[in-house]
């Protein structure tokens, strides 16, 4: 086999793993959903592999979360390997990639000015900045995590706008015989205006240099870099007739101009330099032990890594002040979190903000919160009952969660897990507002929690919520025939725990929740029709 038969071979063999990772990657993210989202691989291993996350959330929530490892595994692996992650397996990477080949193919690139070594320090001086913010027990990363991040995008992005697509083209598919002719596809709400707006910024910067991202902004691969400044496999250069190509192909410049040194902090084992090569001199493989390491190049620049430092606590403190104000607002009270959110100072602590719950959730109930709360609650999920509620036989976004923000519970005590307590809007109510009979809220509960009741001055019975039967599930909210609706969710009440017994916690607490009850219904006259419903 000649050197450019081996050339192909191994850019084949890295493509097809790169894809291999993303196929995995999305096949994990769509296994995840439904009542039981489990299967024999965990469907947030790629969350779990996060460096930045395995370091800074247990930083911040003072800590040691298991589930986290295998991040941790991944910064060790770095110092053997290198940047092999970034080249190979990561997500980002390969979204990335396959954006700019489809720029490339679109449209020829224009000349570009290379980034200078100054650009690469953006993304260690991001790094500091989380990891500072994260000493103060503030966590930011959901900012610039970068599996997090693209898994947001799919979850909250592009899946919606899949699924709405679809359902466009449903005749198209029926008449292919590719679904049946009453098969149902479900669309969810698209929240990811946000998300596809980074992800746009990020494409455009693709067209400034392949892997922007990666080189310059992304403070995983910075954590991965300094793990990696001599690895045991890499690159290495034997034969060199000084044409530079390998430094112009470099998507990271990690090489240097003449192409025989390597600053391996900043390589991503990509081998494109080895494809390149006129004179197939550029190997990667394990030196041998007497060999002498090529010079880094990756000195710190103290003063701005300080800087960094110093604005990392400030941008903690700037989320979090403005939550007391909030909270005061509110009167104490959040948004509902989902079923096993534990403690909310430590939630929002724990939670990366992936979206991996939203896209599990098959009532497509919660949602990523925007920017009315803060910016210390963006993106984190709570329960949007008007779009869906919790299902009671669904425990699957404690299932899919990698930090434990939300908590595995198994089903039996997940019914217990309270998310909060609805309360009725007297004034926008059918029954108490307009003295017109509606049993809605009554029918529809699960737990049994709404109960009519006889007032002075009223002909028909009106609903009252018994707040120890109330979960906070939603449902009454769900299917409210008013506009705006006339019972609502609130998280008053809410049992939040970080461990421990939830059934017993439930009942210490005087609660009695039992979907299963069985229940008694007001019985409408004989010639009277709920709200909804025409002769």
């Amino acid at each position: 086999m000649n050197q450019q038969e081996k050339k192909k071979r191994a850019r084949r063999l890295r493509i097809l793993i790169q894809a291999a990772s993303w196929g995995l990657f999305a096949w994990l993210l769509g296994r995840a959903a439904g009542p039981e989202a489990l299967s024999r691989v965990p469907p947030d291993i790629f969350l779990r592999l996060d460096p930045l996350a395995a370091v800074a959330v247990p930083i911040a929530a003072r800590e040691f979360i298991a589930a986290l490892i295998p991040g941790l595994l991944l910064l060790a692996v770095a110092t053997v390997f290198g940047r092999v992650f970034c080249g190979y397996v990561c997500p980002m990477g390969a979204t990335l990639d396959a954006a700019g080949w489809l720029l490339r193919f679109c449209q020829p690139p224009r000349p570009a000015e290379k980034p200078g070594s100054p650009y690469r320090y953006i993304k260690y001086m991001v790094l500091i900045a989380a990891l500072a913010a994260a000493a103060f027990g503030v966590s930011l990363i959901f900012w610039a995590a970068p599996i997090p991040l693209v898994t947001r995008l799919y979850a909250e992005g592009l899946y919606p706008l899949l699924l709405l697509g679809l359902d466009h083209i449903r005749p198209a598919l029926e008449a292919l015989g590719l679904i049946g002719q009453y098969a149902a596809i479900k669309t969810r709400a698209f929240d990811g205006g946000y998300i596809i707006a980074f992800f746009g910024f990020l494409i455009i910067l693709e067209k400034i240099r392949p892997r922007f991202w990666c080189g310059v902004l992304c403070p995983a691969g910075a954590l991965l870099g300094l793990m990696s400044r001599r690895p045991a496999w890499r690159r290495r250069v034997e034969r060199c007739v000084g044409c530079g190509r390998c430094a112009k192909q470099c998507p990271t410049q990690a090489i240097s101009d003449d192409g025989r040194q390597t600053c391996f902090s900043e390589c991503l084992t990509c081998r494109a330099c080895q494809d390149i090569c006129p004179a197939g001199g550029v190997k990667f493989s394990f030196a041998p032990a007497a060999e002498s390491l090529q010079a880094d190049g990756l000195a710190f620049p103290r003063r701005a890594f300080l800087k960094a430092g110093v604005g990392g606590v400030g941008l903690a403190c700037v989320h979090t002040l403005p939550q007391a104000w909030l909270l005061r607002r509110a009167g104490g009270l959040g948004v509902v979190r989902p079923p096993g959110a534990i403690l909310e100072s430590d939630f929002l602590t724990k939670c990366l903000r992936c979206g991996e719950c939203v896209k599990a959730c098959p009532t497509n109930g919660l949602r990523l919160q925007g920017l009315e709360r803060g910016l210390y609650e963006f993106s984190s999920p709570h329960l949007a009952a008007r779009r869906g509620p919790c299902e009671p036989e669904c425990r699957a976004c404690g299932q899919v969660c990698p930090t434990r923000a939300i908590r595995p519970l198994p089903l039996a005590e997940k019914k217990w897990a309270k998310m909060g307590t609805a309360v009725v809007v007297k004034d926008t109510c059918l029954a108490w507002a307009e003295d017109r009979r509606c049993v809605v809220c009554q029918e529809v509960c699960p737990y049994g929690a709404v109960d009519l009741v006889r007032e002075d001055g009223l002909e028909v019975p009106v609903p009252q919520v018994n707040a120890a039967r109330c979960y906070g599930c939603g449902y009454c909210e769900y299917h409210c025939p008013v506009a705006a609706p006339a019972i609502v969710v609130t998280a008053q009440g809410a049992l939040r725990l970080n461990g421990g017994d939830t059934i017993r916690e439930a009942q210490a607490l005087g609660l009695d929740l039992d979907p299963d009850r069985p229940r008694t219904e007001e019985a409408l006259p004989d010639d009277e029709l709920p709200p909804g419903f025409i002769l």
